[in-house]
């Protein structure tokens, strides 16, 4: 199956209409903040309709209650749109995800598929039904959340002494061109979607004597997200500014304040504790490539396929792209200390290696330089 037609029914799921997607939302509150971004993800949706998701739930929901969402990012490798998904089960019903391991019809299970970030319980049964059949990759992330945003206001900054007139403000559309062009992964995330998130949901920037100097926006899926500062602006204070105003307006807007942060990532924790974020739990996203589809890199999936649907979707010189990624590739190698390999059987697991087109945790190597070096999507 490799159709992007959209199907009302699978065999163990089927796609819910618009006029009950209040319904779903009110069964995922019942188990927030277990649920939340997937909750999120859906009050998004509903609101704003920033990017077009399709959720389906189990045939006998909520008796079964397992919920999916398609896509589950907002740019996958072939942009097929049943190739990525995002799933929530309670975690004391994890049984019930054979259904989601037996589906058939909407997911091919032979094929490449990227799961977006799940509850690291969601993430291990999954991987359970998964053992023997190819590789899985994994992405970590912690969320941290914040329960009384309303504190934050009363916490005082850090006193930079500098002589600048310093402003945190909404961002507007014109803003969005430099974002992108600063963004750590433009040449996988397009300039329309950090126009629709500067156009429908929460995004500020702090702005140093009248220019930008930091910014962030809040995501599709509810996160706070991207944080980025210029770097003739870092180390003076703007990224805590730019947090605790962001926490404000995204609980004014009736979301729940949350970020993802890199379990290794000490100074983003550091920033968001100050503002009286805890951590929940562990997400994890995982890209799950079966044997038979060996040939695909497992480092990356830099193909053929891979890079003509980037291509053609970004307007990209295929030799721009290919150097790119090939960089991205041999950075993470280097850099990233927390990359684990485990063999078990005829198959291995990857921590923290695969970057497929999408969010990232909040990253940062102090919490006022280049805080979201971002998977892609907002």
């Amino acid at each position: 199956m490799e159709s992007s037609k959209l199907l009302k029914q699978g065999r163990n799921f089927r796609l819910l209409e618009d006029d009950e997607l209040p319904q779903l939302l009110d069964f995922l509150a019942t188990y927030l903040p277990e649920s939340l971004k997937f909750h999120q993800t859906l009050l998004t949706y509903m609101r704003n309709k920033v990017w077009e998701f399709y959720f389906y739930v189990a045939n006998d929901w909520p008796n079964d209650p397992v919920c999916l969402h398609f896509p589950g990012m907002t740019l996958s490798c072939h942009g097929l749109l049943y190739e990525s998904f995002g799933v929530f089960c309670p975690n004391e019903r994890l049984e019930c995800l054979r259904l989601l391991h037996e589906e058939d019809i909407l997911i091919d299970w032979s094929k490449p598929l990227y799961i977006n970030f799940v509850h690291s319980k969601i993430a291990e049964e999954l991987m359970r039904l998964y053992e023997g059949r190819g590789i899985v990759e994994q992405v970590l992330g912690d969320v941290w959340a914040c329960e009384e945003p309303e504190k934050t206001e009363q916490m005082s900054d850090d006193e930079i002494i500098d002589d600048v007139e310093v402003q945190v403000l909404p961002l507007r559309a014109e803003h969005a061109e430099g974002i992108h062009e600063l963004y750590p992964a433009n040449d996988m995330e397009c300039h329309e979607l950090f126009l629709r998130l500067i156009k429908n949901l929460s995004a500020a920037g702090v702005f140093a004597n009248g220019s930008l100097a930091a910014w962030m926006v809040q995501s599709y899926y509810g996160a706070m997200f991207s944080m980025q500062t210029r770097p003739e602006f870092r180390r003076k204070g703007y990224g805590t500014k730019l947090a605790r105003f962001m926490t404000k307006r995204v609980a004014e807007n009736g979301y729940k304040p949350f970020v993802v942060i890199r379990p290794e990532n000490e100074a983003s924790q550091s920033l968001y504790k100050k503002l009286g974020f805890c951590k929940l739990y562990t997400l994890v996203r995982m890209s799950f490539v079966p044997h038979e589809s060996s040939h695909i890199s497992s480092s990356g999936f830099l193909n053929d396929d891979l890079a003509d649907a980037l291509v053609s979707k970004l307007d990209l010189g295929r030799h721009h792209l290919v150097h790119h990624l090939d960089a991205l590739d041999v950075n993470l190698h280097k850099s990233n200390g927390s990359t684990t390999t485990s063999t078990s059987s005829s198959e291995f697991t990857h921590t923290t290696l695969l970057r497929p087109i999408d969010e990232q945790p909040e990253d940062a190597g102090n919490a006022d330089s280049n805080v979201g070096l971002s998977l892609a999507s907002a």
